[in-house]
């Protein structure tokens, strides 16, 4: 009995020994894999220099969304202790226009003396104010009003202009003028951004068929008259212009270029995507023939022409992958230099274009630019994001979560994702966010409700035509039909409320108006179409086909 208890007492000591040593290893395997991971990272470090990025720059776009210039300037104090230290200001009809330019400006557009303070004001925060005014394509704004219309490439499409008119250059020299004279007022201008991205429509028409140029020929020709007008009105000051319509031009048709024109331009290379897909080649051919290139991401407007609140899931990954492209980089070469861009420009795109719905407000956006705000801001510390073993989400838990709880004055730490939420949070705009998250989640109920099984707007609008609806689902229909519209319009008027310590009542109108102009629409019709069929009370033989009211349907 002793032989068999003292057995039983060395297997359960022999098994608790076992666990102990696979327990050893298991931490010894974690401290060292941690350990090995950190040195790796703080080797990497010092292996690599720092990115170099000088101009942090955060792109305003007024695009028929303009926010309260008051807003703007609360926003100053948290954007400076971020690291930006440049503002791109896209007027567009936001500018307030003067004599035979008034008719540009909206009705709506900034107020002189009070857009002069903005900019005053920011300038003693230390930022750089950078105009940006679109001198070819994106000016809808401009060709869609009669007096400016003959002055369209293709009299279809309001978009681009004519580079080859001289009433063009004359239209585009006194735009500059009004805009360069009102800055230098106030601030030097050390950058005017062009624009002259996404020129849809360039060479079409027969005045400039009739030169004979090549559509690069054509583009450059226009972008080197735009800069010497520029010049002319600012001497020292610095174009900028997006490089997208020079990604085209092959390596052969670069080279014979006369690029020595050029050296008052600096390109800034634009990609919004997750993954960017950024061309060594076109890099290689900016680096060649300008001073210094810029690069863009985006911290809105670059996840759908429809999309309420930015996926700062996809922002994050924007910023992740271009600057892990640039970290270090070299064109190669017999030198193998490395190569540092002048600045990177945050855009916040608040329409794709002019006659575009409206997409993320600034301050639904707030936190997916602090986040990328923070995420430079360690880059440049020497902090290495590696593409190759850390995810969006690592990342943001490791090196980003803290700072951006303390920023955004968050009640628990933030996590990254698709589920992320601001609710906690207490910065400027956050009851904008929780209205729009609220108008969002009735959205989608009520949408799934007109496409279920029980309800089916669908079914209810063809058999309404046949006169041929169960009678018995009309009451319950119609009930829910007006919970579903009084939902709507009760989140409407939050949304509209929160707006006004942000946007205009106009603006208010009609970004209220888009987010629930369909689902009412649609509500109010089956309501009314229901309501209509109570009222039936016989029915014709079958076939339900054969019903008169639906007849003009199939003649």
């Amino acid at each position: 009995m002793r032989l068999v208890f003292a057995k039983t007492i060395f297997l359960k000591v022999k098994y608790i020994i076992i666990i102990l040593l696979f327990v050893s290893v298991y931490i010894f395997y974690v401290t060292f894999k941690n350990n090995f991971v950190h040195n790796l990272l703080s080797t990497r470090t010092k292996q690599l220099s720092s990115v170099i990025l000088p101009n942090i720059v955060v792109h305003l776009d007024f695009k028929g969304a303009p926010p309260k210039l008051q807003y703007l300037e609360s926003l100053l104090p948290l954007l400076k202790s971020h690291g930006v230290n440049g503002l791109l200001l896209e007027y567009e009809d936001m500018f307030p226009y003067e004599g035979l330019l008034a008719n540009l400006s909206a009705k709506n557009c900034y107020n002189k003396y009070e857009l002069k303070q903005f900019i005053a004001n920011a300038h003693r925060f230390g930022f750089e104010i950078i105009p940006l005014i679109q001198t070819f394509g994106h000016l809808e704004y401009a060709l869609k009003l009669p007096e400016f219309m003959h002055l369209r490439e293709v009299q279809m499409y309001p978009d681009s202009i004519c580079p080859n008119k001289a009433a063009s250059l004359s239209f585009i020299r006194h735009v500059l003028q009004q805009v360069v004279e009102f800055h230098k007022s106030i601030v030097p201008i050390k950058y005017i951004h062009i624009g002259c991205d996404e020129v849809y429509h360039i060479n079409e028409c027969q005045q400039c068929k009739k030169r004979h140029l090549s559509t690069t020929d054509l583009f450059l020709h226009h972008v080197i008259t735009i800069t010497k007008i520029v010049n002319d009105l600012s001497e020292k000051t610095t174009v900028l212009i997006w490089d997208d319509m020079l990604r085209h031009i092959s390596l052969k048709e670069w080279y014979s270029i006369d690029f020595h024109q050029f050296r008052n331009i600096e390109i800034v290379y634009w990609d919004y995507e997750s993954k960017v897909k950024v061309s060594h080649v076109n890099l290689m051919k900016y680096h060649k023939k300008f001073p210094n290139i810029w690069i863009a991401s985006a911290f809105k407007g670059a996840d759908g022409r429809t999309a309420i609140i930015p996926s700062e899931q996809n922002r994050l990954a924007n910023h992740l992958s271009w600057f892990n492209f640039i970290w270090n980089y070299k064109f190669g070469g017999e030198t193998g230099d490395t190569y540092n861009f002048k600045g990177i420009i945050l855009t916040g795109w608040s329409r794709y274009s002019h006659m575009d719905p409206v997409c993320e407000l600034l301050p639904t956006s707030i936190p997916s630019l602090i986040i990328n705000l923070l995420f430079i801001k360690k880059v440049k510390e020497g902090v290495v994001y590696d593409d190759a073993n850390h995810k969006e989400d690592v990342f943001f838990a490791n090196y980003l979560s803290t700072d951006v709880k303390n920023s955004l004055l968050c009640n628990r730490l933030p996590s990254s994702g698709n589920d992320v939420t601001w609710s906690s949070c207490l910065f400027n705009g956050v009851e904008l966010y929780n209205v729009l998250k609220q108008y969002i989640f009735i959205r989608t109920i009520i949408t799934k409700g007109l496409n279920n099984d029980k309800f089916s707007s669908a079914s209810i609008e063809y058999y309404s035509k046949l006169n041929f609806i169960n009678m018995n689902t009309i009451t319950d229909n119609i009930a829910w039909c007006n919970n579903s519209l009084y939902q709507l319009l009760d989140v409407e008027y939050k949304v509209s409320n929160v707006m006004k310590r942000y946007y205009k009542r106009v603006f208010i109108l009609e970004y209220t108006g888009y987010l629930t102009f369909n689902l009412k629409n649609k509500l109010h019709n089956l309501i009314a179409t229901l309501t209509n069929y109570k009222k039936r009370h016989i029915w014709d033989r079958g076939p339900v086909m054969f019903n008169i009211s639906v007849l003009p349907l199939f003649s």
